[in-house]
């Protein structure tokens, strides 16, 4: 009996530990349902997300069965989507909303119509966020005709930009006041992705502050935070961060490997598909080759994600020095380590392993190790 009991209890608490498991994961769980107008059984509905200009970028699909749609995921914090239904090749409707979440209910109207779309708390939210905006917007419509206008005087053109700029400063004000009263919410912290750029460094240095003392876990603030403290620890007079990756015989080597063993080393971000990156390697090229001898090393960081690319253009570019990748592309572990958003990029370092310069390119790159290494 004693022993039955104890295997209850273990039991038990298997299955405790495991519902408490489930209802963690299953926190930011969200589910949509909904109608699309003018779509039948097995059409298709995808939410999207917006890139560049008007580009939209499916994130999830859903078919359409007995006249609805449904769909199930998590989603951390509160990000802007759209809903778009498909029918026979072409889109019925684009409606947009907040994804959250909670449950979602969408009433979707073919053309032009006005879609309905009932969601929680930071949906409604936003709703309020966009009438102010475009109130705001609405009174800015007139004075930027008359900008726009090259038959109206000088002078009710300097006008006119004069109300703009002033109502460019109630809406900062508006957008800067409603983040704020709003803390915390994931709603606040998604609007400041989208408002930060217009603010003052001042402004969003305030902001960041209150979002690290009341809402310090939503994802925008904790991506900011992650790339300035990324930013801060590849500046010029911090110390480099190690890497280890393999290099093409599939060995692991470490840039620690090399720093400190020549007088300076110039961690190099590149790809075999990056145009520019083959355009500059001559120069690195040139560079290693004149000042090999005389302490200067090359490590290249390869952000490719075919192994066979990589070695190719290692062959084809000529590039001597030792090369290291994970195959990950831009998932790599050296754009979060080294905040590498865009190559050719490359950080020079000390035999102190202390960083010296950055992104020297072309002439840049010739003249600065003839300064060094002269």
């Amino acid at each position: 009996m004693k022993d039955m009991k104890s295997k209850f209890y273990v039991i038990l608490s298997a299955v405790v530990m495991l519902t408490a498991a489930c209802s963690q994961k299953s926190e930011n769980a969200y589910t949509i349902t909904g109608t699309a107008e003018g779509t039948q059984d097995g059409d298709t509905v995808f939410i999207c997300e917006m890139q560049g200009y008007f580009n939209m970028i499916p994130t999830d699909t859903a078919i359409i069965k007995n006249g609805t749609f449904e769909f199930n995921g998590e989603c951390e914090g509160a990000a802007l989507r759209w809903l778009m239904p498909i029918h026979a090749g072409e889109p019925t409707t684009m409606a947009q909303f907040i994804l959250e979440k909670g449950d979602i209910k969408a009433e979707l109207i073919k053309g032009e119509g006005e879609s309905k779309i009932e969601g929680g708390p930071n949906g409604k939210l936003y709703d309020e966020f966009e009438e102010q905006c475009g109130k705001i917007g609405q009174q800015m419509d007139g004075p930027w005709q008359i900008c726009s206008d090259s038959t109206k005087s000088e002078a009710e053109r300097q006008a006119a930009q004069e109300k703009l700029d002033s109502l460019n400063k109630v809406m900062q004000a508006f957008q800067k006041k409603f983040i704020i009263d709003h803390v915390p919410s994931a709603c606040s912290d998604m609007l400041f992705a989208f408002c930060s750029f217009n603010f003052s460094k001042e402004d969003n240095e305030e902001i960041l502050k209150l979002f690290g003392e009341k809402q310090p876990n939503f994802p925008v603030y904790k991506a900011i935070m992650a790339e300035k403290k990324a930013q801060e620890s590849t500046a010029i007079g911090h110390a480099y961060t190690d890497l280890k990756m393999d290099d093409p015989n599939g060995k692991s080597i470490k840039l620690s490997d090399y720093v400190g063993k020549s007088k300076y080393v110039l961690i190099d971000f590149w790809a075999s598909w990056c145009g520019p990156c083959r355009a500059e390697m001559p120069t690195v090229v040139e560079t290693y080759t004149k000042f090999h001898d005389k302490g200067f090393e090359v490590i290249g960081v390869s952000l490719d994600n075919e192994k066979d690319s990589w070695v190719k253009a290692i062959a084809d570019l000529k590039m001597p020095w030792p090369q290291m990748s994970d195959l990950k592309g831009w998932e790599s572990e050296a754009c979060a380590t080294y905040h590498v958003q865009a190559i050719p990029a490359n950080v020079l370092v000390d035999e102190k392993g202390n960083i010296i310069a950055k992104d020297l390119r072309g002439k840049d790159l010739l003249d600065k190790m003839a300064e060094l290494l002269p």
